[in-house]
């Protein structure tokens, strides 16, 4: 089969360049042939697979096997052969598949080979599929499969067709052979040691294995027995102003695919997030049950610890045609351990939309039950709208609700006790090709929320507008006037108005200098970040950064603080399958108030050196970790861990 890349997503408009695919069946294999005509220079900074693969340019092809609701999977590839994947069955999704690059007179070529038995078919041969060319300079995304009411690219109900499939037999009636129907059963078994002072626990190792078995084509039972938590981080230590608190990304291998079905939204905005897994403990042993049907998504899971038990289930019915789309999702989550903890929260979440006049309405609903609730009617979350939603516009105006009470133990609560409306527009405005400028975007976003008492809780005045230029130039400027009431009941200014410029700044070799300030808390505020990462060598990758901020404060009895954080980081990428990070971080200063605790304005001085090894053998069976220290640690943790994983059966994230 073969097909090209004629319509350019992003800009609305025919492909500048052109880009031809090729589609063969090669036994148990889908092939897939990209021709890439580029004048432009190549923007290809990553050397060894991962998500960073998308900050460059690159090609790619999507595919749902079972339609829009089934399983989504997605394989892309840079001009250099670095790859990368994603899954909606799994974060982790790390199948072995090879794309092979060349330069060619006219730009690239790559040709991808992905084995069907990484992909759940559920038997089908007739698969939705899109085939996707990204190239930097131009901010273009040509696609295959064009359709002006898709809002994004990756819209599997307006994808084109594949036939036969993994049909060995060549029948094309829908059934097929072993290579694309039930996944193989997949052990996950690690090793692991530490080393360290008696001060952070002494010495140790541990053995642990994480299992997946399917049940069905689409559906599989997981299990964690003595779960790791030595997964290498990311350094998410920030100095930001915010008025609330902070949210972390989930690293933990049991959650990255056990937690996937749940927080199924249609069209919320401002939701809390009901499951916010890192607010789970360590716990001893994990289980799950998780997979499609058909329009249904469900989802199961029980973390069992020492003296507590999380546990979670959520199913999920929607349908999505040119014509409508529709979901209604129900989820419950329970909490009990040690000391009469007791909670548990269930909601609903239903919406209904017309692709054909891009209207939509939708629903949100949640209640929490507990040891710690007096008055049920004060621990709900209510949330409903209306809004208008196409690729480069957005539209929205809705009316939420959280009582005083709605706290759940596993969830992510910005604010509790508000109640209003809140509105949301965005326009994105695409310029022509060889023009000095690619877009123009403008975002707005409007709040009024009062408490039970009859008093302003927030309030929130925000536009931003976005200017990106054809060499790479971004300059962004924002204006904010938002207020938010404090723990002490007080109406308090968190303003961050300012500017940012930058070079590549969706690029993998950023550089940014950002201002952000105004009214802040009982003063003012000053902040500033200066980031950029250099190409130091072919495969090495220098990352500086130094943010400040300075709090005037002219309230009796608070002072002038300033704090600083100031990071450095090198990025050595060996080859595909292999790197080594090496990271600085140090802090100084008094952390900066927020509207849930009383400010500490004591000021704290840490330090944090970190430096990890990573490697994962090329047929997918071996994965092998050195690390040492805590990225996400306040200040250095002088521990190494060293970590063996064997994987048997199905791949990692499989």
């Amino acid at each position: 089969m073969r097909l090209a890349l004629t319509e350019d997503y992003t800009n609305r408009r025919a492909a500048d360049e052109a880009t031809s695919v090729a589609v063969a069946q090669d036994g148990n294999s889908l092939d897939v042939a990209f021709d890439v005509t580029q004048r432009e220079a190549f923007v290809e900074s990553t050397e060894t697979n991962g998500s960073s693969v998308l900050n460059d340019d690159y090609v790619g092809v999507y595919l749902s096997p079972n339609g829009p609701l089934g399983f989504q999977y997605a394989f892309f590839a840079n001009p250099r052969g670095a790859r990368y994947q994603t899954s909606s069955e799994n974060s982790a999704y790390t199948p072995q598949w090879s794309a092979v690059t060349k330069r060619t007179a006219s730009g690239y070529s790559v040709t991808m080979r992905i084995p069907l038995d990484v992909i759940r078919s559920g038997g089908r041969a007739e698969w939705r599929a899109q085939f996707v060319r990204a190239t930097v300079h131009s901010n273009a995304l040509d696609v295959w499969a064009y359709n002006e009411r898709a809002t994004s690219a990756s819209d599997a109900t307006y994808f084109g067709t594949l036939e036969k499939v993994g049909d060995t037999a060549g029948s094309g009636s829908g059934s097929s052979g072993a290579a694309s129907g039930r996944p193989r059963p997949r052990a996950q078994i690690y090793g692991l040691g530490e080393a360290t002072s008696r001060a952070f626990g002494g010495d140790t190792s541990r053995l642990g294995a994480d299992l997946a078995l399917p049940i069905t084509p689409t559906a599989s039972i997981l299990a964690s027995l003595h779960p790791d938590f030595s997964n290498v981080e990311t350094d998410q230590q920030t100095i930001a102003p915010t008025a609330f608190a902070h949210q972390y990304s989930e690293v933990r291998p049991f959650f990255t695919q056990a937690a996937s079905p749940f927080n199924t939204n249609y069209a919320s905005l401002q939701s809390p997030l009901l499951l916010y897994t890192p607010a789970i403990p360590t716990f001893r042993d994990g289980y799950a049950l998780e997979g499609t049907q058909g329009p249904v998504t469900f989802g199961a899971f029980d973390a069992v610890g020492d003296d507590r038990t999380d546990a979670a289930e959520t199913v999920d019915y929607a349908v999505s045609t040119p014509a409508r789309t529709y979901s209604v999702n129900l989820q419950n989550i329970g909490v009990n351990g040690a000391g009469g903890l007791h909670d548990d929260v269930s909601s609903l979440s239903t919406g209904y939309g017309n692709p054909h006049s891009h209207d939509l309405v939708f629903l949100d609903y949640a209640s929490e039950s507990g040891a710690t609730i007096t008055n049920p009617r004060q621990a709900t979350y209510f949330e409903s709208g209306a809004g208008y939603a196409t690729a480069t516009t957005q539209a929205f105006v809705w009316y939420e609700g959280i009582g005083p009470q709605f706290a759940p133990a596993d969830s992510f609560v910005s604010q509790n006790d508000i109640a209003g409306f809140n509105g949301f527009f965005s326009e994105t405005i695409p310029f022509k090709a060889n023009t000095i400028l690619h877009d123009i975007s403008l975002n707005s976003f409007v709040a009024a929320l009062g408490d039970t008492q009859g008093t302003i809780s927030q309030s929130d005045a925000v536009v931003q507008i976005n200017v990106d230029f054809a060499n790479l130039l971004t300059v962004h400027s924002y204006y904010s006037d938002s207020a938010v009431r404090t723990f002490a009941n007080e109406l308090l200014p968190f303003d961050n108005s300012g500017f940012l410029v930058g070079y590549k700044f969706n690029t993998s070799t950023p550089t940014y200098i950002q201002y952000q300030g105004g009214p802040y808390y009982h003063g003012t505020l000053d902040a500033w970040t200066y980031l950029t990462t250099l190409q130091v060598a072919p495969r090495l990758h220098l990352t500086l950064e130094q943010d400040e901020d300075q709090y005037l404060s002219i309230y009796p009895g608070e002072m002038r603080t300033n704090q600083w954080l100031e990071r450095a980081s090198l990025d050595f990428q060996l080859n595909k399958e292999t790197q080594a990070d090496l990271g600085v971080r140090r802090v100084i200063g008094s952390f900066l108030p927020t509207a849930a605790v009383a400010p500490n304005f004591v000021p704290v001085v840490g330090g944090n050196i970190s430096a990890a090894f990573h490697f994962l053998a090329r047929d997918g069976k071996s994965e092998f970790y050195a690390v040492y220290g805590d990225p996400n640690s306040f200040s250095t943790t002088p521990a190494i861990f060293l970590k063996y994983i064997r994987y048997i059966g199905a791949p990692k994230g499989t």
